[in-house]
């Protein structure tokens, strides 16, 4: 049930059922607060519906921002110009997709996205990393291996 057939109901309740029938100015008071009720469900309709144009409104902007950005970067989303390292997550033997500047990078640590296993740490997060964080000879092994 809705804001405003509650508010409905809680008018009749109070019509049909004789109260406040003997004082009328707590008849008067009732009336207002329910008349305030009703006006405020008005207002958060007309808030609710203002929202959801404004989202429906954000969603074209952001579709026609992406637009533009790939035509004046020349970048679509599945586009990277450098290699990408696939590994095998130890614990789960989930595929893991990464950047191979990752490699060479210091303190970085690459988890994996289905488990959250350390697949991949340097620096001073390898010493933090699992027991089961890959070094960068594993991954160049691995990587000769798949050739």
């Amino acid at each position: 049930m809705g804001v405003k057939e509650r508010i409905a109901y809680l008018r009749g309740l109070i019509d049909g059922s004789g109260f406040c029938a003997d004082d009328p100015q707590a008849k008067s008071a009732w009336d207002s607060l329910l008349a305030i009720c009703s006006d405020l469900a008005d207002k958060v309709e007309m808030l609710e519906a203002g929202q959801a144009e404004t989202e429906e409104y954000l969603e074209a902007i952001d579709c026609d921002l992406a637009d533009l950005e790939d035509v004046l970067f020349g970048l679509d989303d599945d586009t990277y110009d450098g290699d990408i390292v696939e590994m095998i997550c130890p614990e789960c033997n989930e595929e893991i997709f990464f950047e191979e500047d990752f490699l060479y990078d210091s303190d970085v640590e690459i988890a994996c996205p289905s488990c959250g296993a350390v697949v991949y740490a340097t620096g001073d997060c390898a010493g933090k990393a699992h027991t089961n964080g890959a070094s960068l000879e594993d991954i160049e092994d691995e990587e000769d291996d798949d050739m």
